[in-house]
């Protein structure tokens, strides 16, 4: 027999059946085995794995989810949250010296998050998603944090690769190029601007707002 991976419509369908009929379910591997009973009664050729039906659970809104933690033997810190597969946040403090410093970090969409002690998932608890349907714009929204999160990652890459050789200097003016592209206020290509002009797609245009400009439109003090 030959298997087939079934589309994200398709498996969204199966999600959005099961969990209607079961709202609560204590494990992932009773999660997958009941969404690919759900698949079956469609076509006995689909197959599907813990990780896309996770995935497509908490991308669509359809899930909630609960997690449970065990210790891990990495010290790295994600960009790209394990569990959902969206952008991680940085939730930063301001320490005696007066610098931020990153205390811990954050999945934007799931309940993830990490601090000093770099936790792994263990076991998934999901249930029925009360937000409904997620928003053609929030979707692009976390398509942009991904790709921000993606390019923070390259440049750790490059922070590590020329570490230690007489190329630090360079890689620094590429890394500050990097985040250029990922946070500027003031250039409107940046992602952070694509961001908020996405959100602000069929309302009334920024720049007819008194004292608003797409670099400050999220500030509460004009």
């Amino acid at each position: 027999m030959s298997y087939r991976v079934p589309d994200e419509d398709t498996v969204s369908d199966a999600i959005t059946a099961v969990i209607r009929k079961t709202p609560r379910i204590e494990t992932q591997a009773e999660f997958v085995r009941m969404i690919r009973d759900e698949l079956l009664k469609k076509d006995s050729g689909y197959r599907i794995g813990g990780g896309r039906t996770r995935r497509i659970g908490l991308e669509r809104g359809i899930v909630g989810i609960s997690i449970e933690y065990r210790d891990s033997n990495t010290d790295s810190i994600p960009h790209i949250c394990p569990v959902c597969g969206n952008a991680m946040a940085s939730v930063m403090n301001m320490s005696l010296d007066g610098d931020s410093v990153e205390i811990k970090r954050k999945c934007t969409v799931c309940p993830y998050a990490i601090g000093k002690d770099v936790l792994v998932p263990s076991r998934y608890i999901f249930s029925k998603a009360s937000a409904g349907d997620v928003s053609f714009r929030e979707v692009s929204v976390r398509k942009l944090r991904k790709a921000s999160a993606k390019i923070r990652e390259a440049a750790d890459l490059i922070r590590s690769a020329v570490e230690g050789t007489e190329l630090e200097e360079r890689g620094s003016k590429l890394i500050s190029g990097l985040r250029e592209i990922t946070d500027s206020d003031e250039s409107s290509v940046s992602i952070k601007n694509i961001s908020r002009d996405i959100r602000h797609i069929g309302e009334e245009p920024i720049w007819m707002k008194p004292a608003v400009s797409i670099k400050n439109s999220d500030r509460k003090d004009i």
